[in-house]
């Protein structure tokens, strides 16, 4: 019942839900770069496989060749040819 009514504010004040209620963010460019925004951690990284932290999910991505081009507390930007990504209710 809350998460319904924060859900009517933000949409009644024209709010962006992501930063509302902090939900990960993201963008890819093709199959071979991707960027997330608002993850608050990583948990495991190697070369095919990436695991982020955010504040109700977790995030999965995989594939080959992976690289972290860069990153800081907002957004981190992965490299390599990314085959999938899921996201998990936590």
């Amino acid at each position: 019942m809350l998460n319904r009514q924060k859900k009517a504010v933000v949409s009644a004040l024209n709010l962006p839900e992501d930063v509302f209620f902090g939900e990960m963010l993201l963008f890819f460019t093709g199959s071979h770069s991707a960027v997330v925004e608002n993850y608050r951690s990583i948990v495991l990284f190697t070369d095919t496989v990436l695991k982020l932290q955010g504040k109700t999910t977790k995030l999965t991505v995989t594939g080959k060749n992976f690289s972290i081009e860069y990153y800081d507390k907002e957004q981190l930007k992965l490299t390599g040819q990314i085959r999938s990504a899921e996201f998990e209710s936590i």
